[in-house]
């Protein structure tokens, strides 16, 4: 399943656009560790092909009138900054969903290998969404508050 972007499914398109992009070792194209070399480089020619190939991809991931206000950004990294701003941020709707989902998930006819394979994808999913970023401020010790099932 390859979800096209329109506004409610970033978290499942990030997630499988970053496993094609580090497939295809591209990932430092969006989060910025591929950084832009000087223009005056003999890399610069090949950087921007790469990254205008990952700035289409993105596009083409995305429902047509939703590529469109996307259409004039200067980089891969410029792009998915701007979607992860608009549409990542809000994760409180898409948890609170996931877990009326599991709550709600009975077994029904399925088999129990069907049944857990669907309450384990939705924990999975939980679980990547519940991740809280880890306080590395002065005189805190660093902990790891990740939800495990």
């Amino acid at each position: 399943m390859n979800p096209k972007l329109t506004g409610s499914v970033f978290h499942k398109l990030s997630k499988s656009v970053k496993v094609a992009l580090r497939t295809k070792e591209k990932l430092g194209f969006i989060d910025g560790s591929c950084a832009r070399p000087g223009q005056d480089t003999h890399k610069f020619d090949k950087w921007i092909k790469c990254d205008s190939m990952v700035v289409s991809w993105l596009l083409n991931s995305m429902v047509p009138d939703l590529s469109e206000a996307f259409l004039y950004v200067n980089s891969a990294h410029e792009l998915w900054d701007e979607l992860t701003e608009r549409f990542g941020e809000s994760n409180g709707p898409l948890l609170y969903h996931l877990e009326k989902e599991i709550a709600y998930l009975y077994q029904g006819s399925d088999s129990v290998a069907v049944y857990y394979a669907k309450l384990k994808r939705l924990w999975d999913e939980l679980s990547d969404m519940s991740d809280v970023p880890v306080c590395t401020c002065p005189g805190h010790a660093p902990r790891s508050r990740r939800h495990k099932h």
